[in-house]
């Protein structure tokens, strides 16, 4: 009978004793987590998930959460921020089971995939349908206005406060894009601007006020004064491929240094975001799509036939929905030719950006992005290097 309450003893003190240590394990800011954050002077969705998660990097998957949000690195103080739950930060704190079925969207055997050899992350810039609000700006500088170089001394603005000698900040300019697949008339506006970075300083002295004497730190491509300032955005090198309903999304609207030709590797940028369903890591098809030739049918260069439905009153959302009609059921009358897979990388509210994973052919802007549904790892992943994924 000793024996019996000896064992059971132990059991329970071994019982207690592993839910000290999950609870240790489990960030004492994440179990007393509010379910909202107040915007504070300064706040960016990174800082808040730096604060309460210890993870700056899932800032877009809060984004998601948040979609009166325009820009992620200008909050209005007052504002209401609704955190991630914080069962949904434990689940993701913990391994799935190897036998585990995964969730909808997700390949359990498939590994995070590292995409850092195929491109810089901080470097591919991205895609903005609405006027980007900077921290500053290049005023002059010490040697050329038009094209610094490397220890260059420049003067900013920049219009944020705690700004410190040591601060380093990104350089963009941003380049308007306008809709491939629509003619453009000669006062026509862009649809937005491709927010290209071209390279890195670091402050060095406060001058007055909100200007600063800085130093080019890192020069991608070329810029001078007029080019703008902005934050650090964290993002990890490591993405989960995601399975995707099969129908059109959006369009490649631009790429990266304003390419017209497109191929392997190439950073693209796409007119939907995760306002339409797009997330970070979904894999998609890039499809070029045709008329199907048929007697007493006019068949007409495919730009022509989407300037009728740019030049109507339908939404994009509509005449994706009716291209997908035309392409599936009833009378087919079009075909989608596949030309290559991409995955996104960055999704923001309406738009994202993405890599180039595969390409049959030369690809230019305006091709359509097509949603990829798998059962089974598929081979164009083969040979990217894995890695843990959050």
């Amino acid at each position: 009978m000793i024996d019996r309450v000896k064992t059971k003893g132990k059991a329970v003190a071994s019982v207690f004793m592993i839910f000290s240590l999950i609870l240790i394990a489990v960030p004492t800011d994440l179990r007393a987590q509010p379910a909202t954050h107040k915007v504070q002077r300064g706040d960016t969705l990174w800082s808040i998930c730096e604060k309460y998660y210890g993870d700056p990097a899932i800032w877009p998957k809060l984004w998601e959460m948040n979609l009166f949000v325009t820009n992620p690195h200008l909050l209005k103080p007052g504002d209401l921020v609704t955190l991630i739950e914080k069962e949904d930060m434990l689940k993701r704190k913990t391994p799935l089971d190897k036998s585990s079925k995964g969730v909808a969207g997700s390949i359990p055997s498939l590994k995070g995939m590292d995409l850092g050899g195929l491109t810089t992350f901080s470097k591919m810039g991205y895609l903005s349908l609405h006027k980007v609000e900077s921290w500053g700006e290049i005023y002059g500088s010490t040697k050329s206005d038009i094209v610094a170089q490397k220890g260059d001394k420049i003067f900013v603005n920049i219009n944020r406060s705690a700004v410190k000698p040591g601060d380093e900040f990104r350089v963009a300019i941003p380049i308007p894009v306008w809709h491939p697949l629509k003619d453009r008339l000669p006062l026509d506006p862009p649809i937005g601007s491709v927010i290209s970075f071209r390279g890195t300083i670091v402050v060095k002295q406060h001058l007055q006020q909100d200007y600063y004497l800085a130093e080019v730190k890192d020069v991608f491509k070329e810029f001078g004064v007029g080019a703008i300032i902005l934050p650090f955005e964290p993002m990890s090198n490591c993405i989960q491929p995601l399975s995707t309903d099969p129908k059109l999304y959006g369009n490649i609207v631009a790429a990266e240094d304003n390419r017209r030709i497109i191929a392997k590797n190439s950073v693209v940028y796409l007119d939907a975001g995760f306002k339409d369903g797009i997330q970070r890591g979904q894999l998609f098809e890039i499809v070029r799509i045709t008329k199907i030739p048929r007697e007493n049918l006019k068949v007409g260069n495919f730009e022509e036939l989407m300037n009728d439905s740019f030049s109507s009153a339908v939404s994009k959302e509509q005449y994706l929905a009716d291209l997908w009609k035309k392409l599936t059921q009833g009378e087919i009358t079009d075909y989608a030719f596949s030309v290559g897979e991409l995955i996104i990388v960055e999704s923001r509210p309406d738009s994202s950006t993405a890599v180039v994973l595969s390409a049959t052919e030369a690809l230019i802007t305006g091709a359509f992005i097509k949603g990829f549904s798998w059962s089974e790892p598929p081979e164009f992943l083969a040979n990217l290097p894995t890695c843990p994924s959050d």
